[in-house]
């Protein structure tokens, strides 16, 4: 697949409700960066005895961005939409397969980070893009859910 952002796969009457989720994690900015952007990284962090996942990320934009829950499953298809090293990431995100009406159209995740004190570093996470139609509404409780497990185990499984 050529390195192209297909605009057409986005839903185009979003809804103006982003979820918003932050953590504190206490690992310098370099670290939890490359949870975010390195597959081999995320993998080790995220679950490192989950010897199925994986991750497929190339870090540059239309790169993919897929965690793949057993190998197979998961942000199939998502793409880097942009990123500024160190400082932030966004890609593009599907919905779980069990809701074909939202994974057919791509929302975006936003993940910001900025150093505390040299040591700690805050993390803050913005998804974009649902759609207005009444199948939104589930993925978008899915989400508001699921971030926060992500969120922490990653803030956990970094702490120095």
């Amino acid at each position: 697949m050529p390195n192209v952002i297909n605009a057409e796969l986005f839903c185009h009457e979003a809804d103006p409700r982003p979820i918003t989720k932050q953590s504190t994690v206490s690992a310098p900015i370099s670290e939890v960066y490359a949870a975010w952007t390195d597959g081999d990284t995320f993998c080790r962090v995220y679950d490192p005895e989950n010897k199925s996942l994986t991750a497929n990320i190339e870090l540059k934009v239309g790169g993919k961005f897929e965690w793949l829950w057993d190998g197979h499953t998961g942000s199939n298809d998502c793409q880097v939409l942009s990123f500024i090293p160190d400082r932030m990431i966004s890609f593009s995100w599907n919905a779980p397969p069990n809701q074909p009406s939202s994974r057919a159209l791509r929302t975006w995740v936003v993940v910001e980070f900025e150093t505390l004190d040299g040591v700690a570093t805050q993390v803050t996470l913005t998804h974009l893009g649902f759609g207005s139609a009444p199948h939104w509404e589930e993925t978008r409780n899915y989400f508001d859910a699921a971030w926060e497990i992500v969120l922490a185990r990653l803030e956990k499984n970094l702490q120095k």
